[in-house]
């Protein structure tokens, strides 16, 4: 077995038993920063002030979080161009942050709860957003340019 067949195989199996058997710790962080291309990375978050940051820099990378409690934040950046992300938080008092630079990014945001916040920044040409927030007293703030 190649050794990036193994690390997907043994990501996926720890994402799943990590969403079956939550710890539904607290006050964890998770930095992960990529450069080149074709990067993939994905988080997953349960508990309550949490902390994932994301840094990619080059083309075509992509990357996938869920966080679910409460007060938790997420942070990712992505430079270059053809870059895809895509987070998830369920629980109140979570804040979501992307931005984007370069051309033809893709930033996908779902919230569920209540009192969350999302800002999704995008810099360049070709990029796309798409913002969904289930709940009440939610924000969420889109610029393009």
């Amino acid at each position: 077995m190649k050794l990036s067949m193994f690390l997907i195989a043994s990501v996926t199996a720890l994402s799943l038993s990590f969403g079956l058997n939550p710890a539904h710790a607290g006050d964890s962080f998770v930095s992960i920063e990529q450069y080149g291309g074709g990067n993939e990375s994905g988080s997953s978050q349960h508990g309550h002030r949490d902390r994932l940051t994301v840094y990619q820099n080059g083309y075509g990378n992509s990357s996938i979080n869920s966080q679910e409690g409460a007060y938790n934040k997420g942070v990712i950046g992505q430079d270059g161009f053809d870059h895809f992300v895509d987070t998830y938080q369920r629980g109140s008092h979570n804040i979501v942050g992307i931005a984007q630079f370069g051309a033809g990014h893709t930033a996908i945001t779902t919230q569920d709860g209540h009192g969350n916040a999302i800002g999704v920044i995008q810099g360049g040409h070709g990029n796309s957003a798409n913002v969904t927030q289930v709940g009440k007293g939610n924000v969420s703030v889109i610029v393009q340019d």
